[in-house]
């Protein structure tokens, strides 16, 4: 690894301690913005339901920020990834649609201490928990018929449950109306700078009223994007998946063909969702859904780092994901409280290569220095799961507010992976194939782990491998995980301007894992029990955890349109089992290794926020954050396994800050700024992976700062007719990818990203828009793959280059 281990911590500059003197920075910011004047032309303020009632962002007592469809359209979002340009201090590495399809790297409050794990199937539960409409689900759906997005920061879990430990995101569809008929069609084309072909979109947008009390609503689309990276070394297969020899007259020492690809990480998804409303009276409400997604790509968008576009991957990547969620949201008015139910089924399916060639390269010496090692990884995965939720809302009738409800989740996984080193079975054959490079047996150089295939201590010869020689590895791996929950929020309102709000959350986790791994190749000095010819270890662990979590919070509205809130509350991530094999193996890891423990957050806030009757408003947060035991994933130093480990203790506090100001009634202006301080505060080693921690050490993916900018401007022209125009602009500071002391760890400058958007509308149902993405062309890093490996030893992900494009809408809605 060329990343040093050794490395001078700097400290950061702290935030100002003395409480007085920042609640006085506070309420000077509120006041200077209270004497702005007020224009004409409010706003409408975006109403949400975080805490399970509908209240204005302005009114809830906590740090939210929320995203209407207005903005999502006008800003270009169309998934989680551009929305993190919205948000301060919400933070995803722009991984690319290959990545990003079913892996969250979601942070929040800097709450993050792993490397980003692109695998297609994480071993982790994220720290930030994600909810489609009722339904918890990690998915990066197309952000299509969305009528808000809600971001709740810091510690959700009373209502949210285990995961929601840095925040919580909401998507929230559009329900069917019963009172037009409307269709929407949206159809755009884009060029990507270095992209090997053009990108193009269109989706639709339906409802249909069935009824005064029945309606329905569907929408779906299909996206290709172009891919702007380029394979410079893939190398060349037959139809039987073996290497093409450079040097066919040469089998035994030729090395592969390799050849060139453009737009590697190309990609298209198909979306579609259907929505049945059904409302027979005013007390009784029940919405029902489907939604699907399919999303295939070519491979990653990864770079290897001194050139632009270019990486050095030996075979291709491509994956195909698959998400099926299909809900029932059921809502009854039984005078004292709203009663609701929700129940979701989610199924989410892969099948997917990953070039593990880089690792398998460090070790030839276990294959007999194999001249043309290439080894992917073919994964595929399931991820079912079961979700219901009861919960009982009161109706505000006099001094107390409350939310009570249960929970329960039945989640299922299945992953299968086979891991074969292409044409090593038909070279193993070869005469002369495979000497110990250092000695014979007996001799004084001699080494028992240099070369697997000379039938070490019983193993087999690849031609004996039943149905595919070239297979190397197998693991399957069944995991069960049941969460059973009761919670409750209960309000109290002393006066008319100041209230308390108490809450907690009982919990019940139970998580088992059955694990089995084959090295065919090492036979019996693989296995678990010495004797098994397929190198066979299994095991199954069980664990189970019981814990609770609290929240205190109170707000004070110093005047009507100004909030004072303070709150003190905990976040809970659940432990586990690792895919590591077990037993008295030479790969097998040590007992110690095999769970890791469930991780909690200790978080308190104090900020204020207003709004004004020209439609401005503002927050300023500032919080503190105690983590223990951070979980954080390594690889093992014998078999490259991933793995998951706590470390002891890490902390983040910082300040967030928002204001959209109303400047005139045509022009909008939004500013954000986050500062974090994210840190661990207690050393540790996990020598049998050579994972280190320092105290003081910046945890890994966090910028220090973070900004956005965006001005709206709003031109009417006539009748049905305008013109728009958006500047955004956001900047995330440097980060390192990993802990800095850590053999993978590099440190990623910051970049700024700036876009533009442009619109006109000619009619009340024509709309044209040409739009600029990352207008100065930064490249734009935002993590590094960790695999270890000779020629793969460090793989950079980056934005999207420069893109251009125009899009054309047309909008109709009858009576």
């Amino acid at each position: 690894m060329t990343a040093s281990r050794h490395r001078t911590h700097v400290s950061a500059p702290r935030i100002p301690r003395p409480l007085a003197a920042s609640v006085s920075a506070i309420l000077a910011a509120a006041g200077a913005l209270h004497a702005l004047p007020a224009t004409a032309g409010d706003l409408d303020e975006i109403i949400v339901t975080a805490t399970r009632r509908s209240q204005s962002v302005t009114d809830i007592p906590y740090n939210i920020s929320a995203v209407g469809a207005a903005d999502l359209q006008n800003s270009g979002v169309t998934d989680l990834q551009s929305l993190t340009r919205m948000i301060p201090g919400l933070v995803s590495p722009d991984l690319g649609p290959r990545a990003s399809s079913n892996n969250s790297a979601l942070t929040i409050r800097g709450l993050n201490a792993s490397a980003v794990n692109t695998q297609d199937q994480n071993i982790v539960a994220p720290l930030v928990s994600t909810y489609v409409d009722e339904t918890p689900l990690f998915a990066n759906l197309k952000l299509t018929d969305i009528e808000r997005v809600e971001v709740l920061r810091g510690p959700q879990g009373t209502l949210y449950g285990s995961g929601s430990v840095g925040g919580t995101i909401r998507m929230i569809h559009t329900k069917p109306d019963f009172t037009a008929t409307s269709l929407d069609v949206t159809a755009g084309g884009s060029q990507t700078a270095n992209a090997a072909n053009p990108s193009g979109t269109i989706e639709a947008i339906v409802n249909v009223p069935l009824s005064d009390t029945l309606a329905f609503r569907a929408s779906g689309g299909y996206e290709r994007l172009g891919g702007f990276t380029n394979a410079a070394s893939l190398a060349v297969l037959d139809a039987q998946r073996q290497p093409v020899l450079a040097d066919p007259s040469n089998p035994l020492s030729s090395p592969a063909l390799f050849t060139t690809a453009k737009g590697v990480d190309w990609s298209n998804t198909e979306f579609f969702r259907g929505a049945l409303r059904w409302q027979p009276s005013a007390a009784v409400e029940v919405n029902a859904s489907y939604q699907h997604q399919t999303d295939n790509s070519g491979g990653y968008s990864q770079v290897h780092p001194g050139s632009r576009y270019d990486q050095q991957l030996y075979v291709s990547q491509p994956g195909t994901f698959k998400t099926d969620l299909g809900s029932i949201d059921l809502s009854v008015d039984a005078g004292f409280a709203t009663v609701s139910s929700s129940s979701s089924y989610t199924s989410q399916s892969s099948a997917s290569t990953y070039d593990l060639t880089g690792l398998i390269e460090s070790l030839a010496n276990f294959y007999g220095n194999y001249p043309r090692i290439l080894s992917p990884i073919d994964i595929q995965t399931t991820d079912k799961a079961f979700t219901e939720e009861l919960r009982l809302v009161s109706k505000k009738s006099g001094p107390w507010d409350w939310v009570v409800g249960g929970y329960y989740s039945e989640r299922r996984q299945f992953m299968a992976q086979d891991e074969p080193i292409l044409g090593f079975g038909s070279w193993a054959a070869l005469p002369g194939s495979g000497s110990p490079p250092y000695g014979a047996e007996g001799s004084p150089n001699y080494s028992t782990y240099n070369d697997v295939i000379q039938l070490y201590k019983g193993g087999i010869s690849p031609s004996q491998n039943p149905g595919y020689p070239d297979l190397s590895f197998t693991m399957n791996r069944h995991v069960k995980f049941n969460d059973t929950a009761v919670f409750s929020e209960v309000s109290y309102h002393l006066t008319d301007r100041w209230q308390v709000t108490g809450g907690g959350r009982l919990f019940w986790q139970r998580y088992q894992q059955d694990l089995s791994q084959t090295l065919p190749w090492c036979g019996p000095f693989c296995s678990e029990s010495g004797l098994d010819p397929s190198g066979l270890t299994q095991s199954a662990q069980a664990k189970g955890f019981r814990n609770h979590i609290f929240k205190f919070n109170t707000s004070y509205n110093l005047t009507p349109r100004t909030l004072l809130y303070l709150t003190w509350s905990e976040g809970f991530r659940r432990g586990g089992v690792n895919t590591l094999p077990t037993g008295p193996c030479y790969y097998c890891e040590p007992a110690e290794l095999l769970t890791y423990q469930p991780d909690e957050a200790r978080n308190t806030e104090l900020g204020i926020k207003g709004s004004f009757g020209n439609g401005s408003s503002y927050t300023v947060t500032l919080y503190h954050v105690d983590w223990l035991n951070p979980q954080i994933e390594g690889f093992t130093v014998a078999g490259g396994f991933d793995f998951v480990t706590n470390g002891e203790r890490a902390r983040t506090q910082g300040l967030e800050s928002e204001l959209t100001l109303r400047m005139t009634d045509t022009t909008k202006l939004e500013l954000s700024y986050s500062y974090t301080d994210a840190n661990l505060t207690a050393g540790f080693t996990r020598g049998y992976n050579d994972l280190v921690g320092v105290d003081g050490d910046r945890l890994p993916g966090v910028s220090r700062q973070q900004a956005t900018v965006a001005i709206d401007y709003i031109l009417p022209l006539g009748p049905d007719r305008d013109l728009h125009a958006r500047f955004d602009g956001s900047y995330r500071g440097d980060f390192w990818t990993a802990l800095p002391h850590s053999a993978i760890a590099v440190n990623l400058p910051g970049f700024a990203m700036l876009n533009a958007r442009l619109g006109m509308g000619f009619s009340r149902t024509w709309r044209a828009e040409a739009f600029i993405n990352n207008i100065t062309n930064r490249i734009g890093a935002t993590a590094v793959s960790p695999e270890p490996g000779l020629d793969h030893e460090r793989a950079d992900y980056v934005s999207r280059p420069r893109t251009i494009g125009v899009e054309l809408h047309y909008s109709f809605k009858g009576k």
